[in-house]
Parts: structure tokens; C-alpha cells; sequence
């Protein structure tokens, strides 16, 4: 996944926690929205804007 094998393996013995994990070049490097995309996981914000009705009003009109 675009890193060598010994790095991989260094990474999986870490004794960090999955928020901090997220936030390293661990994920950052190795899975990315495109692999994740090919896989069949959708963006959920791309879910949110298919359920989300569009508002043509304005919440604060101009008088």
C-alpha cells in the first residue's frame, strides 16, 4: 500500500489509540479516499447532500 514491509509491520505494533492513530501518516499514507472509493465506502458527506433537501430560501431575508 505504498510502504515497505518492516514500516508496515513497525505500525501495527504501535501502542497508540485509533484517534491518534487517525491523525499520523500511518493512515494518512497507506489508505486513502481513492482505495477507500474502489472499495465501496461512500463519503458521508456525499450521503448527507443526497438526504438533505436544498433550501432556496433564505434563513435571514433582506427587508
Amino acid at each position: 500500500m505504498g510502504i515497505q514491509q518492516g514500516q508496515a509491520y513497525a505500525w501495527s505494533r504501535s501502542r497508540m489509540g485509533g484517534w491518534a492513530i487517525a491523525q499520523s501518516p500511518i493512515l494518512v499514507t497507506t489508505i486513502t479516499l481513492e482505495r477507500l472509493r474502489k472499495r465501496g465506502y461512500e463519503s458521508m458527506l456525499d450521503i448527507y447532500k443526497q438526504i438533505t433537501p436544498i433550501r432556496r430560501d433564505s434563513l435571514f431575508p433582506i427587508t
